[in-house]
């Protein structure tokens, strides 16, 4: 297993990772308690007064689809659309990207004490383009401090997934590491910091 074990779950950085689903709940209105941390951080992603920066995966746009959307803070998806170009660089995978994407959704990735019968986890092909994405603005463009945010915890289906597998946790996939401690993938989307879009305490009050 990568002993790799985030040390906290707030975000301490000005640069930024949007997973597709933190935008879209932000769309929605559904939130919850990480509401005004978001607001915060798309506010100070724009204007003269800029803090923060934030990229996206294209396929985030992909992602968008109309039926998961509900007209209120934007009147449409284009709206939605118009607005994410705004306040983020999008970036569209290289080839090299694709190939991790690729290793990535290949793997079985699975608990060091999985019980008898348990299901290993396996990434989708949206996730493994957003982390393969993120890896390279971290990696390729340089952005040490990239946290990438997301609420993802696993908990989706999907049906791309192979038969004997179960969606991965992005927020936890390294305790999902078990026999991949030689894995340069795995090891470089551990090395990702993976949070929710919380901001700590010191930065909610600047």
């Amino acid at each position: 297993m990568v002993d790799l074990t985030l040390a906290t779950k707030l975000s301490t950085s000005l640069n930024h990772f949007f997973d597709t689903n933190v935008l879209l709940r932000h769309a929605n209105d559904d939130s919850g308690h990480e509401a005004q941390d978001i607001d915060k951080i798309l506010r100070e992603s724009v204007g003269p007064g800029k803090k923060r920066n934030i990229w996206i995966s294209s396929v985030l746009l992909a992602e968008l689809r109309p039926s998961n959307f509900v007209p209120g803070k934007f009147e449409s998806v284009d709206d939605l659309g118009a607005y994410i170009r705004s306040v983020a660089t999008v970036v569209t995978p290289d080839f090299a990207t694709m190939m991790r994407v690729a290793r990535l959704r290949d793997l079985k990735w699975c608990r060091p004490n999985s019980q008898a019968g348990e299901k290993a986890r396996q990434m989708t092909l949206g996730d493994a383009i957003h982390i393969a994405s993120a890896i390279w603005v971290k990696e390729v463009v340089g952005v040490k401090d990239l946290e990438f945010l997301t609420f993802d915890d696993g908990k989706s289906d999907s049906d791309e997934l192979d038969p004997e597998s179960k969606s991965l946790s992005l927020l936890r996939l390294e305790d999902y590491t078990d026999g991949m401690a030689g894995n340069a993938d795995v090891r470089a989307a551990v090395m990702l910091r993976r949070i929710k879009p919380i901001l700590s305490l010191q930065q909610s009050f600047v």
